[in-house]
């Protein structure tokens, strides 16, 4: 299974996505959008954005696990990874974002 980014709503009936990588593993979640357009075009910008290293952050929370945003052209964020407690993981999911958000597929769930 290749790395795919699921859309899904909440019990809100908000749009939200995640990243996984080809094992099915989480690795980042955005936040809420009042629309599927607004959704879709938070993943475009994911997919732009994971190419280009000025708009992808690290950083630490007080326990010392690691995570990384992805920002818009402006600086906003628009998604979060999960925690990561060794630098190797982090390391490698960093990677497979890099290198596969781009050319991931989207699994529409919202139906």
């Amino acid at each position: 299974m290749p790395a795919t980014f699921e859309l899904k709503t909440n019990d809100a009936k908000q749009y939200f996505f995640n990243f996984l990588n080809s094992k099915g593993e989480l690795i980042l979640m955005s936040g809420d959008y009042g629309n599927k357009e607004e959704a879709l075009q938070a993943i475009k910008e994911v997919r732009t954005g994971s190419l280009m290293s000025n708009q992808i952050a690290a950083s630490k929370v007080p326990e010392g696990d690691t995570f990384f945003v992805i920002k818009d052209t402006t600086g906003a964020i628009i998604v979060k990874s999960v925690l990561f407690n060794s630098n190797m993981v982090f390391d490698n999911a960093l990677h497979i974002v890099k290198d596969n958000a781009c050319v991931a597929e989207i699994v529409d769930l919202t139906r």
